[in-house]
């Protein structure tokens, strides 16, 4: 008996062994084109396995290949037959029909097979998904069409609207989607998300705010459509339709205003400054009662430092607005941590705008002794504090202040940004080996700004020391550049048109040239300015400011000149001549937007002020 056993298995093994060789063996003739030899085998093979998927698959691929249609047909109705709870088999015959360029009989076959299982949400995933096997997405989407239609919107939107994106069915999305948020609200999100090609083109964009505004209107007992339509706004960057949707939404719910601060600040985060200004100025309007006063008062503060110091000149009219408005808010509501951001920007404002560094010493020191102050806020106002005092020749303050900073943040971005301003003090008093140390550090910093900034100063002490044995050269130069921080032009003008003739053999020509035009563009003679960086990067086209001054000359010539032709081919130089600078990235993207006629959509008043920090 065991031995009877034994010579059965190996019967059966044998035969699956023959099998496995045939499959091997018909696959490599389908690979090499020959067909026939491969139908023959497959004949074989389906006639002893039909069950198998494998083998039914690629004996009808291989019948096809063969142009044999009644063999692909007749192979096709005897699987249905054979495995009729198939349901993915009976797309087959369709599929046989369109190989054949028989389409007005696959499209008769389709709509009776749709038919037969419409009503069935099980039966209708399965034919979707043997039509998709076979890539007939579009007739996947019209059966799901049907089904819907029969079914309801709501039994196969995911894979309706997933059908419109796909073959960019806009309209029909649209449609869709607004349909199934009257259903079921709870779907917004999802039907917020599957609209992100909508907003590529402004034709379905305009027709998508058109549609929602008609369901907005026709559906007024719920607001679902108001918050799509908010939301709708906010994607297509139209800020000015957002905040008077989101303010009618306030007035709707008889809210304090929180929303409309939401949208303030969405205008801040996008440089839309005029939007957060009357964004605050409707919650202050609210009046005395708002709990969401003070708060509007401060960001609308705040929302107008940024906007009047934001451009390439500022007005000296709309700076001692500014500063009589920031004191009047101080006086009525006084100095502690509820004030303390309105105080820091008044004192950015004397120092930095009306020359009043004593002014903003005296805010700030006030601002560091406020109990309750974050410590992220209290380092701000030591690195700005640490600042005035270096204008004011205070070194060791400065100091103490960065000094400070660094410790506590040792391992943060500000942090790092204090140890750059220390090094650069170093620089600044002629203490180039140990500023040399610290920036080698800041090299890699987690902060790209800083990083940069560190990898170009680090460049300028290592290109311009070591010539001679006391450095004489570059320790006026660095005074220069102390005297321009502290804004003494004077000085620095002095400095700079001695320095070729007390080292007229020094490497430091393109610097000077690059610190008469930092010079030039801080009392607003851009033109001259422009004519000195041209000449750094003609003349010294190999030495380390060439693409600084390049790129400068680019934004001058784009934001003051207001000359895009002659703009664009320096930002063409800089990305082909420079491709390893620092502002290759920048200039990449501003020379992109003005080929293709986009530069409005740039954050160019962002990158002018870039490889140019008066505030050291």
């Amino acid at each position: 008996m065991r031995g009877v056993t034994i010579f059965v298995f190996l019967i059966l093994g044998l035969g699956i062994f023959a099998q496995n060789t045939d499959e091997k063996l018909a696959a490599q003739f389908y690979e090499d084109e020959e067909y026939d030899k491969a139908e023959s085998i497959y004949k074989k093979l389906y006639r002893e396995n039909s069950s198998s998927i494998y083998i039914y698959e690629n004996y009808l691929n291989t019948l096809i290949k063969l142009k044999d249609q009644k063999g692909a047909e007749k192979l096709v109705e005897k699987h249905i037959k054979k495995y009729p709870d198939r349901l993915i088999s009976k797309i087959d015959l369709g599929h046989v029909y369109l190989q054949f360029d028989e389409k007005d009989k696959a499209d008769k076959y389709f709509k009776n097979l749709f038919g037969k299982y419409v009503n069935d949400k099980n039966s209708v995933v399965m034919l979707a998904q043997g039509l998709q096997r076979r890539q007939l997405f579009g007739r996947a989407t019209s059966l799901y069409e049907m089904a819907s239609q029969k079914q309801g919107v709501l039994a196969f939107y995911p894979q309706l609207m997933a059908g419109y994106r796909r073959d960019s069915e806009n309209e029909k999305l649209v449609d869709v989607g607004l349909e199934v948020v009257k259903k079921d609200p709870s779907t917004v999100d999802y039907v917020l998300r599957s609209f992100d090609r909508v907003y590529e083109e402004e034709e379905t964009s305009t027709y998508l705010q058109r549609q929602t505004l008609l369901y907005a209107q026709k559906n007024s007992n719920t607001q679902v459509f108001d918050e799509m339509l908010l939301e709708i706004f906010i994607q297509l960057k139209k800020y000015k339709s957002a905040l008077r949707q989101v303010i009618a939404l306030n007035k709707r719910n008889n809210l304090e205003g929180g929303r409309v601060l939401g949208m303030a600040k969405l205008g801040l985060d996008n440089k839309k400054y005029d939007i957060a200004i009357s964004a605050y100025n409707y919650v202050i309007e609210l009046g005395e009662g708002s709990k969401n006063l003070l708060v509007a008062e401060e960001g609308l503060i705040n929302a107008l430092y940024l906007k009047t110091t934001s451009g390439v000149k500022t007005e000296k009219e709309e700076i001692a607005s500014l500063i009589e408005k920031i004191k009047l808010f101080v006086d009525e509501n006084g100095k502690d941590y509820r004030t303390a951001n309105s105080l820091y920007r008044l004192a950015e404002l004397q120092i930095f705008y009306n020359n009043n560094v004593g002014a903003g010493i005296n805010i700030l020191e006030g601002i560091i002794n406020t109990p309750r102050i974050q410590s992220s806020f209290l380092a701000d106002s030591k690195l700005l504090l640490g600042d005035a005092y270096l204008m004011q020749n205070n070194i060791w303050d400065a100091k103490l202040m960065y000094g400070q900073v660094d410790k506590q943040f040792k391992e943060d971005a500000k942090g790092q940004e204090a140890k750059f301003k220390n090094a650069k003090l170093s620089y600044y008093t002629g203490d180039f080996e140990w500023a040399k140390s610290q920036l080698d550090i800041l090299k890699t910093a987690t902060s790209q700004l800083i990083s940069n900034n560190a990898l170009e100063l680090a460049l300028l002490i290592q290109d311009n020391t070591g010539l001679d044995s006391t450095d004489e050269a570059m320790k006026e130069y660095a005074l220069a550049d102390f005297y321009l921080y502290q804004n003494n032009i004077s000085k620095c003008t002095e400095i700079l048109n001695l320095l070729p003739f007390k080292y007229s053999n020094h490497s430091l020509s393109d610097e000077i040239f690059f610190l008469k035009a930092r010079v030039k563009e801080k009392q607003g003679d851009y033109t001259e300015a422009n004519k000195l960086y041209t000449s750094i990067y003609t003349k010294y086209s190999d030495d380390i400011l060439a693409d600084n001054a390049l790129y400068r000359s680019a934004m001058i010539t784009l934001q003051v000149l207001g000359d895009k032709e002659t703009a664009q081919s320096l930002f063409e130089k800089l990305v082909l001549d420079y491709n390893s600078s620092l502002f290759v990235v920048d200039a990449r993207k501003i020379y992109y937007g003005l080929k293709e006629g986009k530069s409005e959509e740039l954050d160019i008043e962002e990158a002018f002020f870039k490889g140019l920090n008066f505030r050291g």
